[in-house]
């Protein structure tokens, strides 16, 4: 749960561990400068971002076959495996 508050508090109250639960705006003169979280939070942050950056990729591969079958240029499930055969020789 995201909390805002103004630099002096959060100057006094985020040095102490056990009152730090993340994810605290800190302003100045009511505007936004930083946002502070935990490394746990953060680290969750880079695996959903990690998470759809490969769901887009996936995506992506997945309308470059579909594309490619419609223009006739699919493979049948034996070709497949014969170039996949060839190429472990």
């Amino acid at each position: 749960m995201s909390q805002t508050m103004p630099q002096k508090i959060a100057r006094d109250s985020l040095g102490n561990a056990t009152t730090f639960e993340g994810g605290v705006y800190v302003t100045k003169n009511g505007v936004a400068e930083l946002f502070i979280q935990t490394v746990a939070e953060r680290e969750a942050e880079l695996r959903e971002i990690e998470q759809e950056k490969n769901i887009n990729a996936l995506f992506k591969l997945s309308m470059q076959a579909k594309k490619e079958i419609a223009e006739g240029n699919g493979m049948t499930p034996e070709e497949v495996l014969e170039r996949l055969r060839a190429a472990r020789r």
